[in-house]
């Protein structure tokens, strides 16, 4: 028990704080972009309720865990989730032509959205081992795209190249925070500004549809356009004060489709206007500004690397997302950290939280009464 305390004494309160927020915006805005208008929507709001209740006992539950298990289960941690993925393509359910999840019980697993996670772990592990002052080199670093590409591809079948994109993101994030030198982040980058016209030739065709409608929306207005011109509109007419709660109408009268998922930020906006974004932006840049805080103070390389690794994924997250809804980015199917709804989406959020809490508890120099102490190691 009393360890217990002494470790709850040490949590980062800001950042489980934040998500809270977070959280409490995203809660209200399921229920307004869900409900049927006049009328109350209580089941998916319920729903988010509960996902929000467990995710908060995931956070605890890694927060809480002991000194060095992360560290220790990172490797396993990332075969297991590969398996996962693996049966995914052989036994998993489907819906609307994407064979992403596992059903266990009355819930669906979706195992993309946790290898993200057992990425930046098994990042952390094998460029922790590699650090060195003068940076990490071509050949060193060269095993990391080979670790990418395993996940990459078991999504890329699914098929979700948005996910799959993210762990390249994901990649090239920790590249940067781990100290690869940067020509080779320069060679590496030209290398891939080369092979992306490659997608195109293994793209589906609604894929395809969906890079033309980013270049031009008006192509395809009443089918693969459609998404993203009602988001525009719903953004644009929130106005500065927006039209108030419960008030919108792209939402609530269902012009706006996946309005409480990948479109949660609309229905925010509309109802919002410009004055909530910039208070829903400034959570997550403070959410982003603590990840990185924690990844600079860290005296242990995986540690830091971990705080930093994270980081990058909500990062990612957060500007795909709100670029995909103000038309700036291909329609991709990237949720928003804590607003959108979804179960594998808050458990993996919540999750990567209670790791980053868990780091910067036990691997991190802090002032006690006495002065600087180092603890765990």
């Amino acid at each position: 028990m009393h360890g217990t305390r002494g470790k709850m004494s040490r949590l980062d309160w800001p950042l489980f704080l934040i998500a809270l927020l977070l959280c409490g915006i995203g809660l209200i805005n399921v229920y307004s972009g869900t409900r049927i208008y006049n009328t109350p929507g209580l089941p998916l709001f319920a729903r988010q309720l509960v996902w929000i209740g467990m995710g908060i006992f995931v956070f605890f539950l890694f927060y809480l865990s002991g000194d060095g298990f992360v560290e220790q289960i990172a490797n396993l941690f990332f075969y297991f989730i590969l398996a996962c993925l693996a049966l995914v393509l052989l036994a998993g359910s489907a819906r609307m032509g994407a064979q992403r999840w596992i059903a266990i019980g009355g819930f669906n697993f979706q195992p993309s959205e946790f290898a993200k996670i057992a990425l930046v772990l098994v990042f952390s592990r094998f460029f922790a081992d590699r650090y060195g002052y003068a940076g990490i080199g071509f050949v060193e670093m060269l095993p990391a795209v080979g670790i990418a590409l395993v996940p990459f591809a078991l999504v890329a079948l699914q098929p979700d190249l948005g996910t799959a994109g993210i762990f390249l993101i994901i990649l090239a994030g920790m590249m940067v925070v781990a100290g690869v030198r940067l020509r080779v982040l320069l060679s590496l980058t030209a290398l891939a500004a080369l092979a992306v016209p490659a997608l195109w030739f293994v793209m589906k065709d609604y894929q395809k549809q969906r890079v033309l409608t980013f270049l031009d929306p008006e192509r395809d207005p009443l089918g693969a356009g459609y998404h993203v011109i009602q988001s525009q509109i719903a953004v644009g007419s929130g106005g500065f004060l927006g039209k108030g709660y419960l008030h919108g109408t792209q939402g609530s009268l269902r012009f706006l489709p996946e309005q409480h998922t990948d479109f949660a930020f609309a229905v925010f906006a509309e109802e919002w206007g410009f004055l909530g974004a910039i208070v829903l932006l400034a959570l997550f840049g403070l959410l982003v500004y603590r990840g990185f805080h924690l990844a600079a103070r860290s005296q242990d390389r995986f540690a830091s690397f971990v705080c930093g690794g994270m980081t990058v994924y909500f990062l990612a997250h957060i500007a795909i997302n709100l670029a995909m809804v103000c038309g700036l980015f291909p329609v991709v199917g990237i949720p928003l950290p804590f607003v959108s709804y979804g179960g594998s989406s808050m458990m993996t959020n919540m999750m990567a939280l209670g790791i980053i809490a868990n780091v910067a508890r036990t691997r991190y120099t802090f002032q006690g009464q006495g002065g600087s102490e180092t603890v765990g190691g």
